[in-house]
């Protein structure tokens, strides 16, 4: 885990697209979230090309950063079934629904192994009584 020095969490609290920025982590807006993405898909540039043109030091958030949240912002739109056009508003509480959505997944995944669980064993109680 990289830990930002108070120069470097100073830097990046400057900037118009970070929410809030503190050693450990950095909290970005969600109108550069939602832009970031459309530039992404739509326009073919680069996570590392949004990330600098949206003036940020790679060499203080790291060189990865950038793929690895486009890629998790990407999810995101495609859990909640939202196209890449959306409006700031539809972005509003995008985790709750993500944490749901993966609940349901699994609960949907436990549901179907304790069915067959169940008619495995409904068929051993009847080959018993056979």
């Amino acid at each position: 885990m990289r830990i930002l020095t108070p120069g470097q969490v100073a830097k990046l609290s400057r900037n118009k697209n970070v929410r809030r920025c503190g050693p450990k982590s950095v909290r970005f807006r969600k109108d550069f979230k939602i832009k970031a993405v459309q530039q992404y898909n739509e326009e073919g540039l680069s996570a590392v090309g949004i990330f600098e043109s949206a003036g940020f030091d790679l060499g203080v958030i790291g060189n990865r950063v950038p793929n690895r949240l486009m890629h998790q912002w990407n999810k995101v739109f495609r859990v909640i079934d939202v196209p890449a056009k959306v409006k700031i508003e539809s972005f509003v509480n995008l985790g709750k629904r993500i944490r749901s959505s993966n609940n349901i997944r699994t609960l949907k995944a436990k549901i179907s192994y304790l069915q067959a669980e169940n008619d495995f064993l409904a068929e051993l109680r009847a080959r018993k009584r056979k």
